[in-house]
């Protein structure tokens, strides 16, 4: 039975060949018509919108239903999932994390019935047998915790950035520069991620309507507090129309104290868990070199 098996995966497989390898049947473009083809692929990249090379990805993500079917099979809280991959930016759209949790998924519930039927059928399973179970348990899970672990490095990163970009607008609005136009001069210099999620208000601005829309929204979608807290007094003194070089004063000594003290705690815990390790290592030979010589002396007596 396993060839009716292989076979069937071969024929999904190829069903759901990329782009790149399946066969069009057009003749060569004309001029024109590759200026619409690149207009057009100029347009989509522009909105964020990318098409998926695999035909699998494409056909799930013209039927929305199935796409929420399968992500309820799979586990895959759909708004979350594409909060993340929209604040990544990624290039991987819902429908390619879907179908990769639903491979895994198959091929662990494949395994699973495979160890299922050995069992039943008497023979001995031992530790080595379980091996391929637990590799399509992981391969079931690592979609989603990779995007995880990319989003959570992603919102420390920019918790770490905050005050330094603050830091660098209190200083051009206290030379006298209007606070949007010192955002966007130090987004447009500061090499990291925030300076490129700020730097990106230029284009989301006209999504949103006004600059300082788009700054909630920025913040709003990251879900970091920090830029929360600063993004909130920005709005406030630009409607009260007062200075904002205070409040960003304020808000960035705050942020560096909490960081400060985020960076004593975490060292604070290191050294209670490097203490059995330091117990040890050095309380061994202490311990030697101050009971040896009694046990000698005893030794001697005897």
């Amino acid at each position: 039975m396993w060839w009716l098996g292989a076979l069937a995966g071969i024929a999904v497989l190829f069903w759901g060949l990329p782009a790149c390898l399946e066969r069009r049947e057009e003749g060569v473009p004309t001029l024109l018509g590759r200026i619409e083809q690149e207009r057009h692929s100029h347009l989509e990249s522009a909105f964020g919108k990318t098409i998926s090379p695999w035909k699998l990805a494409r056909y799930l993500e013209q039927h929305d239903d199935l796409l929420e079917l399968v992500c309820k099979w799979t586990g895959i809280n759909r708004t979350h999932t594409a909060d993340i991959l929209f604040r990544l930016n990624s290039r991987y759209s819902l429908a390619e994390v879907a179908l990769a949790k639903a491979v895994g998924g198959i091929v662990m519930l494949a395994v699973a019935i495979q160890l299922a039927i050995a069992y039943t059928g008497g023979q001995s399973l031992n530790t080595t047998a379980y091996l391929p179970l637990i590799i399509a348990v992981l391969l079931f899970l690592l979609p989603t915790m990779l995007l995880d672990v990319a989003d959570k490095r992603a919102k420390a990163e920019i918790r770490e950035q905050v005050p330094i970009f603050f830091g660098i607008v209190q200083s051009l609005v206290e030379a006298g520069m209007p606070i949007q136009a010192a955002v966007k001069q130090t987004a447009r210099r500061f090499d990291g991620r925030l300076g490129r999620e700020l730097a990106r208000l230029e284009v989301e601005e006209r999504r949103y309507g006004t600059w300082r829309k788009a700054l909630e929204e920025l913040a709003f979608r990251w879900e970091v507090d920090t830029l929360s807290a600063i993004s909130m007094e920005i709005n406030e003194a630009m409607s009260k129309g007062v200075s904002i070089a205070k409040m960003i004063a304020a808000q960035v000594e705050e942020q560096v104290r909490q960081q400060e003290d985020e960076a004593s705690d975490h060292m604070n815990r290191l050294n209670v868990r490097l203490l059995p390790f330091v117990i040890v290592l050095m309380g061994v030979p202490l311990l030697f070199l101050v009971m040896g010589p009694i046990f000698i002396g005893i030794g001697e007596r005897l």
